[in-house]
Order: structure tokens, then sequence, then C-alpha cells
């Protein structure tokens, strides 16, 4: 291979192939790079970004396109670009190091390492002028300090084995009494007015509020229940939704949820999706079924592939700015709709609320149709036959402008969260067509992304290159026992226990019992690491503690169960200072701590007596449905010309009931 040019071209990975025409000679990450920068005696300079991250298409412009900053980075450093979404494992490696130098990080990440990828300093976002500066800087560092060099190399080594060390724990108990303490505290995070916590930028963090909606059911806790939907009110109004076609920005840069990161990311509204449908059973807001029929129309028209699995991400910029597809002058929407217009600017804040820069507004509600409509003197028909118009003319004329980049990379840890909101989505609004679209894109990453022993994370261009992480595989374990639940397939119950049990034989860590982020197949670069914070996903050891526990229910297996409360008795000490960053943890903890239900339904119509059950809010339950004894749960309980209902708790169950009323009454 001939290091001395840019080798992004072969590369299959979106934002990789941005960067193939850049003076920089960029390599990819693989062993024979490193071989080579052990051969000549240069360090490392490792850039992260992803395709859809708006600061590293300013960073890319201005140093990475220069002559002067290439030549500076050609000389000295064997330079090498890493797509954050195909390699989680690298990015969280190198994202730990800003964190310890700066307590601070961010995309684009920019790492400098020895030619091993032992790593020695890094940061985010640098100016050309700092930029050059930084390079000369540690180009003389490397090659005139060793001593030091290596002394910043164990420093971080030191400190990144310290952020992985989890104990192994002895036995707890999980009391109700703890966890409402956690919510007492949690509470005061809320923001009463806008939604959200009480900080900015805001991220929508679907995970918590599933957990706080569920504490607020569960324990019939108001406070929990009013901020959830002030919460998910503020989040459809806001400019973070798309008003005029549906889906959710990534996070908005003000408290008011107006302002987005225009970038759209499926993992976010794919767990949208289920928080919504959730969300609907309790509160029955026709806003939430808005929100989601919209945003699964954006899934279908914008984010769809040809063989019906999802891309990853669509673009923050067009034109090389941010947002300019997405926003309206005011002058323009009253050439375009007229006498509407002034409806129109009411409805969707075209005024200084709404304005945000150079003239541009972003389009936001700040009320409910029923309140809107009501001030204007009209019925909400009448409002809603003008907002579907409004649509229908000016989606049109935007889909004329210059379209942001997608991201054509199909990831299955994020297709499984689409997969799972997908499901939610049908047995909350009963759309077969939703059921439809998460069984095609399951049916493709079994076909081309698992092989029998290896479950891939990418894949472009007919190529899978890389295994997948404990994600790709703990989110489609999740997928398959939600598909599993609402369709009562074997087949995904079957898949769901194999993969369970080859993330056992690759993940598992027999010291501390928890699941490693690699594969031990991989040799760690520093050390072994162990997701374990809740963020915009959820981390894969607490999806995969879920998992252990749902299926050990469904399965009969309690030594899944008890994985499952090893794992949480590991982190719990962590949950109740930082209960934002252990939200899936606290799903699991609830499940220990207030009363979990198996309900078992056999005989003829038994999947149609399980969707009804479905479509209550029932987050403490596993579902199985079954016309044979084919599970060892639903043995000994078919009654002849019966479909029967078998509510149990703790191994005990109550007498069976013959009717969907019956058992909603002892659920």
């Amino acid at each position: 291979m001939n290091f001395q040019q840019n080798n992004l071209k072969s590369a299959t990975s979106p934002y990789l192939k941005q960067h193939e025409n850049n003076p920089v000679w960029w390599q990819s990450w693989s062993d024979e790079v490193l071989n080579h920068a052990k051969k000549v005696n240069k360090p490392l300079l490792i850039s992260i970004g992803y395709s859809a991250c708006h600061w590293c298409h300013v960073m890319e412009h201005q140093s990475f396109e220069d002559d002067e900053v290439a030549k500076v980075m050609n000389e000295n450093f064997v330079c090498i670009k890493i797509d954050r979404e195909e390699r989680p494992d690298l990015d969280a490696l190198y994202m730990n190091v800003s964190q310890l130098i700066h307590q601070s990080g961010g995309w684009p990440l920019n790492v400098f390492a020895l030619p091993d990828g032992r790593p020695f300093y890094g940061g985010t976002y640098f100016p050309k002028v700092q930029w050059i500066e930084l390079l000369e800087n540690i180009n003389h560092l490397y090659h005139h300090n060793q001593t030091k060099t290596m002394e910043y190399v164990n420093s971080i080594a030191d400190g990144l084995n310290k952020m992985e060390t989890i104990e192994l724990k002895s036995s707890s108990t999980f009391s109700t009494h703890k966890i409402d303490e956690t919510f007492e505290f949690w509470q005061q995070q809320f923001d009463d007015e806008w939604g959200g916590f009480n900080r900015a930028p805001k991220f929508m963090l679907p995970n918590a509020w599933e957990a706080i909606l569920r504490y607020g059911v569960q324990t019939k806790n108001e406070n929990c229940l009013i901020q959830t939907k002030i919460t998910l009110d503020r989040m459809a109004f806001g400019g973070i939704y798309d008003q005029l076609k549906g889906g959710f920005s990534r996070y908005s840069v003000d408290p008011y949820w107006k302002v987005p990161h225009f970038e759209k990311m499926l993992y976010d509204n794919g767990q949208l999706l289920s928080l919504y449908s959730n969300a609907y059973k309790i509160y029955e807001e026709k806003e939430y079924k808005t929100v989601v029929e919209e945003t699964i129309n954006w899934l279908k028209d914008e984010m769809l592939s040809t063989e019906n699995v999802f891309y990853s991400a669509i673009d923050a910029d067009s034109e090389g700015e941010e947002g300019k597809y997405y926003v309206w002058k005011s002058d323009e929407l009253k050439t375009i709709l007229k006498d509407d217009f002034n409806l129109f600017q009411h409805y969707y804040n075209v005024d200084e609320f709404g304005e945000w820069e150079h003239g541009n507004n972003i389009l936001m509600r700040l009320t409910d149709d029923e309140d809107f409509a009501s001030k204007q003197n009209i019925t909400t028909t009448e409002l809603q036959t003008k907002v579907n118009e409004w649509k229908k003319i000016l989606n049109p004329i935007r889909k004329q402008r210059i379209k942001p980049h997608r991201d054509e990379k199909v990831l299955t840890s994020w297709n499984a969260l689409t997969i799972k909101g997908l499901c939610d989505a049908f047995i909350t609004f009963e759309n077969d067509e939703y059921l439809d679209l998460a069984k095609n894109a399951t049916n493709f990453i079994l076909e081309n992304q698992w092989n029998g022993e290896i479950l891939f994370r990418n894949y472009k261009d007919n190529q899978t290159t890389i295994p997948g992480f404990l994600d790709d595989y703990a989110l489609i374990i999740e997928a398959l026992i939600k598909l599993y639940e609402i369709t009562s397939e074997m087949h995904y119950l079957e898949t769901a226990q194999t993969l369970t049990e080859e993330v056992f034989n690759q993940f598992y860590n027999h010291k501390n019992k928890m699941f490693a982020y690699k594969s031990h197949y991989d040799t760690p670069l520093v050390n072994e690491t162990f997701e374990i914070y809740d963020n915009v996903i959820s981390s894969s050891n607490s999806v995969m503690a879920n998992n252990l526990f749902k299926l050990g229910k469904i399965l009969n297996q309690e030594k899944y169960i008890e994985q499952a409360k090893q794992m949480l008795t590991n982190i719990e000490e962590k949950i109740h200072d930082y209960p934002t960053g252990f939200a899936n943890w606290i799903q699991l903890y609830l499940n220990f701590a207030y009363p979990f239900k198996e309900i078992v339904i056999v005989g003829e119509n038994a999947l149609k007596f399980s969707k009804q059950i479905q479509q209550c809010y029932v987050p403490n339950a596993i579902f199985v449905a079954s016309k044979t004894e084919n599970l060892e749960i639903t043995q000994n309980r078919f009654i002849q010309n019966k479909t029967s209902i078998h509510i149990c708790e703790n191994y005990t169950c109550q007498l069976p009931v013959y009717s969907v009323e019956e058992a909603y009454k002892n659920i």
C-alpha cells in the first residue's frame, strides 16, 4: 500500500468518503497502517467524526482541505480517519482521553497516539492557526522528549483503567424506598415549563422519559406523569421536530426546543417512536399519534433503502449552511401562502420568537391545536384542514431545495432501535404496515449481517466489514424479544436466545460478571471496556441485563435472571447519584423492586388477546401467547375449546380468566 496518498477512496463509510479528496494522506484504521507508523516512527493523528457532524465539516474546510495544514500533517504524522458510528469502540476509547484531559468531549475528536495506538493527547475542534501550532508542538514532543511522551501515555492509561474498573459486588436488595429517593432527587432536575431537564443544550433522552413515565404510572406519581407530558408536548411543538415532514433532529441548542442541531439520526427517531407510542396509551393525545405517523412516513420517504432496511443519518448542512434546507424567510412564506400567511404566522411563530439568524425562521409551536383554535375563533377541524394544506404546499417547494447529505450505511444497532419503535407503534395504533416494516428490516439484518456465528455491525455496498459490538447484539436481541411478544412467532425468540448465548461466548467477563464492549476475539488497545452509562442510546450492558431478565422469565431460565440481578448489583450505588446516566438500569431496578407479571395466554385466540392487552400500558410484564405447548411456561395451561389468560407473579399464578376485560381488572 502507498501510504503517501489519501487512501479513503476504497472506504465504504460515507463519512470517510467525504474526506477522500482532502490533500491529507488519510488512512482507514487497520493493523497495516499501525505497522507502517511503527516502521517510519511517526505518531498517529487520529481524527474521529461522523457524516452528519456540523463542526466536523467546519474543521475539514478550514484545515483538512488546506494545503498548508495538510503538508504539516503529512510530514509529521500517520493520519487516520475513523467513522465513530462504525467504530464506537475506538471512539469511546479516545473520547475518554479527551474527557480525562479536558473534562469535556465532542466531535470532531482529534487524538495523538503512539504508533501502536496508545494515546498521549487529544481534543476536539481546533481553528486552523491553533491546529498548526498544536501539530508542531506534538511533533516536537514526540521526537525530542520521549520521556515526557511516555509519562503522558502511562498517565492516560492509568486514568482509562480507573474509568473502566467495575467491581463485582455482593448481593443487594432492590427496595422501593431506594428508588423512590432516586426519583425525588431526579425530579429536582426537571424543567417544569419547557420540559426535559434544566440544562442546555437539551437532548431528548427517550430512555430517561420511558423510565419516568413508567415510574409515574406504577407509583401514581403525578409529577412524573405531568412532567413527561410537558416534555413530549414541548418536543413535538418545537423546532427540534420537523413541523412539515416529521422526524426529530438530534438536540436543541437552547432550553426551548427551538433551535435544533439539524442532523436527523436514525437512533433518536427509532427510540422516539417507542416513547410516543407508549405515552399515547396513557395520555391518548392525538398529537402523539400524529408524531408517530409523520415520523414513520419520514422514515419511509427519506431513510428506507431499496432493500427495506434503514439508513443512518441525514446531515445538518446543505450548501455549506447548517439548517438551510429546513428554514424559511418571512417574505418567502408570504408570497407562497398569500391570505393564509397571517394564520400560519401565528401557528408556527414566524415572528421574533421563531426568528433564528440571517432572517431565517424555524417553524415551531407554543400550544396545542385546541388552545390555538380557540384563540383564533376557529374549530380544531378547520385548523387541521389548514395545517394539512400548508404541508401539501410547502413540502414540495422544500423538496426542490438541495438536500442535506444522507449517510447510507446500515448499522445493526440503530436499525434494531427502529425495529422496536415500529413494533411499539404497531401494537399501539394497530397499523399492519408498521409491523411489515419492522419484519422486513429484521429479515434483512438476519440474512445479511448475521452468519450464524458473528453478527456484523455495518452494511454498505453489499459489504459487511466490521464484526458487531455488544450494542449490536444487545439491541437486536431486544428487538427480537419485542417481535416475539407481538407476533408469537417462535423463530424470533429462538434467534434471540441463540444470539444471547453468543454474547456470553464473545463478551462475558468472568471476573466482574459484566459484558465487555468488544468481542474477546479482538485484543484491546489499552484495556477492556465496559459500557454502563446510558446516554442518548441506552448502554449495551443495561440493554443486555434487561434482555436477560425478560428471556429468563419467558424461557424459565433462572440463570439469566440471576445474571441480570448481578449486573444491576454491580452498578446500583451509581444509579442514585446520576439517574439520567442510568435510566435504562432503572427500568431493570423497577422490575425487581415492584411487582413484575408474566402474562401467558393459551388457546385459539391467544395472539388476538395478547395484542389487545398490550394496547394498554403494561411495562412490568412479559407476554407469551401460544396455541401449542411449545414453551415450558405454557405447559399444562390449556383448557379445551377456550382461550385462557394466566397472570402470574413470582411463579405464583392467579386463577385463569377468559376475556381481555377480566384480565384488565387483574393487571
